[in-house]
C-alpha cells in the first residue's frame, strides 16, 4: 500500500465511530480532490470502490468519475491518459446505473459528452497520423458512448464526415504508393501491388458508404469518379507498348471499364454543382478516354466559359 495512505488509515481506525463516518475514504477523497491533490484523491477513491460498504453508492462512483476526468484533462497525452479517461467514463456510467432517482444525471451527462468529444478528436488525430485501425476504434467508442447520453441520435452526418476524411487520407497514401515504382525486388513489388489494391478497395468502399448515406454528397461522388478515372490514367501512363497485342488489348479494356465506372459519379457531381471546374475537367477527360470527342469538347467549352467569366 502507498506509504502516503498509512497515516490516514491508522487515523480512521483510532478515531471515534461518529467522527470516522465523516472521514470515510469517499469523504477524504473528496477533500483531496477539492484541494487539487489528485493522486491522493485517486488512491482514496479506489480504496472506496473496492469496499462493499461504498461501491454500491452512486455518490462514490460520481466522485471517482470527476477525479479521473480531471486527472485525464491534466495528462491527456501522457502515458496514463487513456486509462484515466476510461476510468472516468466507466465511473460516470456506473453512477447512472446506480442512480435510480436520476439525481446525478446533470453531472454525468455533460461529463460523458465531454469525454465522448475527446474520443472523436482522437479519431481525427489518428487519421492525421495514418493510424487507421486506431482511428476506427476511437470513432466506434465515441459512438457507443454518445448513445449513452443521447439514445436517439442520428450519426449519419458524423459518419459521412469521418468516412470522407478517412478516404481522403487513404487516397494520399494510395497516390504515393502508385507513384513509387522504385521497388527492390519482385517479391517486394508483389507485396506493394497487393497493398495498393487493398487500399484502393478500401477507398472505393468508403465513398460508396458515404453515397449510401447521402446520395447527393458532392465530394463523395466527385472523389469516387476521379478515383476510377485516375486509375485508368495511371494504367495508360505506365503502359508498356512492347507488350503482346493481346495484353495491350486487355489493358485497354480495363482502362475503358474504369472510365465507364467513373462517368456516372462525375455526372452526378456535375448535376449537384455544375460550376465546379474540377468536375468539368474530369468529365472532359473521361469522355475523351471513352473516345466520345463531342461530349469531351462540350465540357471543355463549359470549363472555358467559366474561366472567361472570371
Amino acid at each position: 500500500m502507498n506509504r502516503l495512505l498509512v497515516p490516514i488509515l491508522v487515523l480512521l481506525l483510532t478515531i471515534p465511530i461518529g467522527l470516522r463516518a465523516q472521514l470515510d475514504p469517499v469523504s477524504l477523497a473528496l477533500r483531496a480532490y477539492q484541494s487539487k491533490e489528485y493522486t491522493k484523491a485517486q488512491e482514496l477513491i479506489d480504496i472506496a470502490v473496492a469496499d462493499e460498504k461504498f461501491n454500491t453508492t452512486a455518490r462514490t462512483w460520481l466522485f471517482r468519475g470527476y477525479i479521473y476526468k480531471d486527472m485525464y484533462k491534466l495528462d491527456r497525452t501522457g502515458p496514463n491518459g487513456q486509462e484515466q479517461r476510461a476510468n472516468a467514463i466507466s465511473s460516470f456510467q456506473k453512477t447512472m446505473e446506480l442512480d435510480t432517482e436520476k439525481e446525478f444525471d446533470n453531472d454525468c451527462i455533460p461529463s460523458l459528452k465531454f469525454l465522448g468529444s475527446t474520443l472523436f478528436n482522437d479519431a481525427a488525430t489518428a487519421l492525421d497520423q495514418s493510424e487507421f485501425d486506431e482511428a476506427q476504434s476511437y470513432y466506434n467508442d465515441y459512438k457507443e458512448l454518445t448513445l449513452v447520453t443521447n439514445p436517439n441520435i442520428d450519426f449519419s452526418a458524423r459518419d459521412v464526415e469521418f468516412k470522407l476524411y478517412k478516404a481522403s487520407k487513404l487516397s494520399l497514401i494510395y497516390e504515393l504508393a502508385e507513384a513509387d515504382t522504385d521497388l527492390a525486388s519482385p517479391a517486394q513489388e508483389l507485396k506493394s501491388v497487393l497493398r495498393i489494391d487493398a487500399t484502393g478497395a478500401a477507398i472505393i468502399k468508403l465513398y460508396e458508404e458515404v453515397i449510401a448515406l447521402d446520395s447527393n454528397n458532392v465530394s463523395a461522388n466527385y472523389n469516387l469518379g476521379i478515383h476510377y478515372y485516375n486509375q485508368g490514367v495511371n494504367m495508360i501512363d505506365n503502359l508498356d507498348y512492347e507488350l503482346p497485342f493481346e495484353e495491350l488489348f486487355a489493358v485497354q479494356e480495363k482502362v475503358m471499364e474504369l472510365f465507364t465506372m467513373a462517368l456516372p459519379y462525375m455526372l452526378k457531381a456535375y448535376e449537384l454543382d455544375p460550376t465546379r471546374k474540377a468536375t468539368l475537367q474530369g468529365l472532359s477527360g473521361i469522355y475523351f478516354g471513352l473516345n466520345d470527342i463531342e461530349q469531351s469538347e462540350y465540357y471543355q467549352l463549359e470549363l472555358d466559359k467559366l474561366n472567361s467569366n472570371q
